[in-house]
């Protein structure tokens, strides 16, 4: 019976040790520039955990490097190992490449860049350069998006191996989260279908109202297949982030999408 349940409570320890690294890679580095890190209380909240569990798992987070705590403020974020292992995963699949091509990106729209690739039903972020706007939208390097309410999410789906019916009809059902969302399957193939045609996809307020979203395909380097590993987008406020505005930085994005594919990147 003892021997049973282990291997089920590590497996418990582990993904809540994950979903503590999440929390703490999803805050920005500079969203209290005063007191940077998250309190044990405010992540016990998030991981939905009491905070002596939280405390117990967290402190051996610390003890292995993932995780550092503040003498002062008593808060936590990433350890050096967390860097360390990042960097490591970067260098891996040529991802490091990607960092000055994100810059130049962000540099000439003035909003922020990043780069993601399918995994499992979530477009999940590997790379991104933050604007030096003080109002901005940033994905952080780790986070998930939905594939049906975000502009990289919706290019995965349009160009993925699997026929764009097929895709849809797995995702399940459709979580509505404003008014502008795509939350009927019918609606969202023909969506994609155009998204395939035009080879980009906006997101006007899909996920979060007052943030918009525009992004590419990276397509694959020699290949004459049209399935893709990596979406590349430009985020920002929708005050900035206007339709016409995201309409006249597809260009720039596509051309800054022509240079990650010359990378030849590995499949992340």
């Amino acid at each position: 019976m003892t021997s049973a349940a282990q291997p089920t409570s590590g497996v418990h320890s582990i993904e809540r040790a994950v979903s503590i690294l999440r929390v703490l890679a999803d805050t920005p580095a500079d969203a209290d520039a005063a007191h940077p890190g998250l309190a044990l209380k405010s992540i016990a909240q998030e991981v939905h955990l009491s905070p002596s569990t939280t405390h117990r798992i967290i402190r051996t987070l610390v003890d292995t490097h993932l995780v550092t705590q503040d003498p002062v403020t008593e808060r936590y974020q990433l350890g050096p190992l967390a860097g360390v292992l990042g960097r490591k995963y970067l260098s891996s699949i040529g991802l490091e490449s990607v960092q000055p091509i994100l810059q130049r990106l962000c540099s000439l729209t003035g909003e922020s860049t990043s780069l993601a690739v399918l995994h499992n039903d979530t477009a999940h972020v590997v790379a991104q350069k933050h604007s030096a706007q003080a109002l901005r939208v940033d994905h952080l390097s780790g986070r998930e998006l939905s594939l049906h309410a975000s502009a990289m999410g919706k290019i995965l789906l349009a160009f993925s191996a699997q026929e764009i019916d097929t895709a849809v009809q797995q995702l399940g059902k459709l979580e509505k989260f404003t008014d502008s969302t795509i939350a009927s399957p019918v609606e969202l193939t023909a969506h994609l279908h155009e998204v395939a045609t035009q080879k980009y996809a906006l997101n006007i307020g899909e996920r979060y109202d007052g943030a918009n979203g525009v992004a590419v395909p990276v397509l694959p380097y020699g290949k004459t297949s049209q399935h893709i590993q990596y979406a590349l987008g430009i985020q920002g406020p929708s005050t900035r982030l206007t339709p016409q505005r995201m309409h006249e930085l597809i260009d720039a994005c596509t051309q800054a999408a022509a240079e990650i594919t010359e990378l030849g990147l590995s499949v992340a």
